[in-house]
């Protein structure tokens, strides 16, 4: 087959391109199964084969992320598939509103401090230190926030996605050894701590699990999006001075 062809035929792509994904995603959930290793997380690995692939064919990568309309629309339904899972367990969430926000306001504002406390003691830039700000929120509100404040947003996306693996590997283990029981609470925790990567762990927990990691993530994002920004000059003047 002529791989001029291919690529210029819109239609054929998109079928390539999704099974090429579905392929690299079942061969990296079946590697980390196999070997528990966190370095071989199945996004890790599927990612992996994406590119290895495309070098070894010398495809640019800009033609997958253009041809992958199916795949973003299926992510798009997705996400509303947690806002069915938040309608079904909207009497839970609402008895609780005041304990979900102080929580995910409280964690939102520990995230931000605690990166710009440890990234300023070990002498990291305040280009790096905003870089790695927002590594707590789901990729796309993070990669805006760290390029309008002037972080490297490739890099902010790398962060997120291996903040979202350890969190979604360690989490549940950290959940067992502090002894949470309620499900709501590991699916926020999840969520808030390893965004999309969490929320899918929480969601192979049970449903509630998966209602609780959507709603944190989108809180998590809200609250650090106004935080952040009132933050930031404060982190720069104490950066300044070490």
């Amino acid at each position: 087959m002529n791989l001029k062809k291919v690529i210029s035929n819109p239609v054929i792509l998109e079928i390539l391109f999704i099974a090429l994904t579905v392929s690299a995603y079942i061969i990296g959930k079946i590697v980390y199964k196999k070997t528990g290793f966190m370095i071989l997380h199945t996004v890790i690995v599927a990612t992996l084969l994406i590119i290895i692939i495309f070098k070894l064919l010398q495809i640019d990568i800009s033609i997958y992320t253009s041809n992958s309309r199916v795949i973003n629309t299926l992510l798009n339904i997705s996400v509303v598939a947690f806002g069915y899972l938040l309608y079904k367990h909207y009497n839970f969430i609402r008895t609780r509103g005041a304990a979900i926000l102080s929580a995910t306001f409280f964690g939102s504002l520990g995230a931000i401090v605690s990166v710009a406390v440890v990234s300023i003691l070990m002498g990291a830039s305040i280009e790096t230190i905003i870089t790695i700000l927002p590594k707590s929120i789901t990729t796309p509100i993070a990669i805006v926030l760290s390029g309008q404040a002037g972080g490297i947003m490739s890099l902010t996306a790398v962060v997120v996605i291996l903040s979202g693996i350890f969190g979604a590997v360690i989490g549940p283990w950290f959940l067992k050894l502090t002894s949470v029981k309620s499900p709501f609470s590991k699916g926020m925790a999840l969520g808030s701590a390893a965004h999309g990567i969490g929320t899918a762990k929480a969601l192979e927990m049970g449903a509630l699990e998966g209602a609780a990691g959507g709603l944190a993530i989108a809180l998590m994002g809200f609250f650090t999006s106004v935080l952040m920004p009132l933050i930031l000059p404060l982190i720069k003047i104490i950066s300044e001075k070490f």
